[in-house]
C-alpha cells in the first residue's frame, strides 16, 4: 500500500533521516512523536508537498516519489481542517471530485452518500464558520473520503477539539476505519489517542523512526528510555549488571534476568528497569512468584485526579516509584494510605523490562 525507503529530507536546521516504513492494506497506522519531531514533515513528503534528498515513496507497489501530490490518489485531513471558508459544506465534500472533472449527479450521489456516512447531510448548505470543530472535522473526513484514496493521511486531526468531542471522534475514526477498510496513516503526539486507534505503532524522535510494532509490544519492550518515556513509563530502577549475569537494583539487592528477551547482560554493564505505574502493586497478595521484587516502602505523597489516587513511595534506599489506583481499589486496601505508611509493595515481572542507561557503553 504505501512503503517508505530510506527517506532522507533536510529543511532548514531540521532533517528526515533515513525513515522506512509501511503501511499495508486495511491497517491503520499511527506514527507517535513529540511536537516538532518531524511528523507533519515527514506526512507532508508522502503527500508530495516535499521531495526528498534521497530515498523512495511507493503507492501500491508503484514508484510515487516524483509524482505531483494530484497524481499519488490520497485523502490528507490537516490539524486545522483547510476547509474552505467561500464554500458551503456541500461544495467542501465536492471540491476534489470537481477537480477529477467529475460533474453532475455522480458527484451529488458521493457527496450526499458519504454526508449520510459521517452523519453530516443535515449541514450541507451551511458554511464552516457556522460548524462546531467536530462538524469540521467530520467535513474534512468526508472531503477526503470521498475521493476513495489509497491511504488516508491524518495530521493531529483530533488536537484542536475539546475532550467530549476528541473522544466521540476517536470511536468515529475507528468505525471509519472497520467500514470502510481504508488504510490510514495516523500522526499524533497524544498516547491515548494513538494506543486507542492503533493497529501498529510507530516512534518517531528528532526526524527518525526508533521503534515500530503492536501497541502492546511495544509498551511491553521498549528499546530505550525515551520510548519508554513517550509511553507514559515514570519509573526507572537504575541497574548494574554483574560479571555472572546478575543484575543488581541500587539499594535494593539483586533480580533474577532469565525473564527479560534479550538478557542485559548480552550488551550492557548498566540498565534501567522500566516499571509502569500497573506493575506496581501495594499490599502484595499474589504468590510470590509473580514478583520480581517485593519488599516494604514507605509512602511519602498523594495526589487524587479524576477517578484516581496517584501514590508516591519510597524505599529505604532513597529510590522512589509512582503508581495510581483508583478510588474502588483504594476503598478496598486494608489501611487507609496516608503520608508515612509503610506498605508491602511488590514489582509484577510479567510488566517490567529494561532499557540501556548509556547505549553507546558496551
Amino acid at each position: 500500500m504505501l512503503r517508505l525507503e530510506n527517506i532522507c529530507l533536510k529543511l532548514g536546521a531540521f532533517h528526515l533521516s533515513k525513515v522506512s516504513l509501511e503501511v499495508r492494506q486495511g491497517e491503520y497506522a499511527v506514527l507517535l512523536g513529540p511536537t516538532g519531531t518531524g511528523k507533519t514533515v515527514l506526512l507532508e513528503t508522502i503527500a508530495g508537498i516535499h521531495r526528498p534528498d534521497q530515498g523512495m515513496i511507493f503507492l501500491n507497489d508503484r514508484d510515487a516519489t516524483s509524482l505531483p501530490t494530484e497524481a499519488r490518489h490520497l485523502g490528507v485531513v490537516y490539524q486545522d481542517y483547510a476547509l474552505f471558508p467561500h464554500l458551503t459544506v456541500y461544495g467542501n465534500i465536492a471540491f476534489g471530485l470537481r477537480l477529477k472533472d467529475e460533474v453532475g449527479t455522480g458527484v451529488r450521489h458521493a457527496v450526499e452518500k458519504m454526508a449520510r456516512f459521517l452523519e453530516i447531510a443535515h449541514l450541507l448548505n451551511r458554511r464552516p464558520k457556522h460548524l462546531s470543530g467536530g462538524e469540521r472535522q467530520r467535513v474534512a473526513l468526508a472531503r477526503a473520503l470521498v475521493l476513495e484514496p489509497h491511504i488516508l493521511l491524518l495530521d493531529e486531526p483530533l488536537s484542536a477539539l475539546d475532550r467530549f468531542t476528541r473522544d466521540r471522534l476517536k470511536r468515529e475514526l475507528k468505525r471509519i476505519h472497520e467500514e470502510i477498510g481504508v488504510a490510514i496513516l495516523h500522526i499524533t503526539h497524544d498516547l491515548s489517542e494513538a494506543f486507542f486507534l492503533a493497529d501498529r505503532l510507530l516512534v518517531m524522535k528528532e526526524g527518525a523512526i526508533l521503534q515500530e510494532g503492536r501497541p502492546e509490544e511495544v509498551l511491553k519492550r521498549p528499546e530505550n528510555r525515551f520510548v519508554a518515556e513517550l509511553l507514559g513509563i515514570e519509573n526507572f530502577i537504575p541497574a548494574e549488571v554483574g560479571e555472572g549475569g546478575q543484575v543488581f537494583l541500587d539499594g535494593m539487592g539483586s533480580i533474577d534476568t532469565t525473564i527479560f528477551a534479550p538478557n542485559p547482560a548480552e550488551k550492557y554493564k548498566r540498565i534501567f528497569l522500566t516499571v509502569p505505574g500497573w506493575a506496581i502493586e501495594l499490599f502484595t497478595e499474589k504468590e510470590k512468584n509473580v514478583y520480581l521484587w517485593h519488599g516494604m516502602m514507605t509512602v511519602v505523597n498523594l495526589n487524587h485526579t479524576d477517578g484516581h489516587m496517584q501514590v508516591e513511595l519510597e524505599h529505604e534506599s532513597k529510590l522512589r516509584l509512582r503508581t495510581s489506583i483508583s478510588r474502588r481499589e483504594s476503598a478496598k486496601l486494608p489501611v487507609r494510605l496516608e503520608p508515612g505508611t509503610e506498605v508491602e509493595t511488590g514489582l509484577i515481572r510479567d510488566g517490567l523490562h529494561w532499557v540501556p542507561q548509556d547505549e553507546d557503553q558496551r
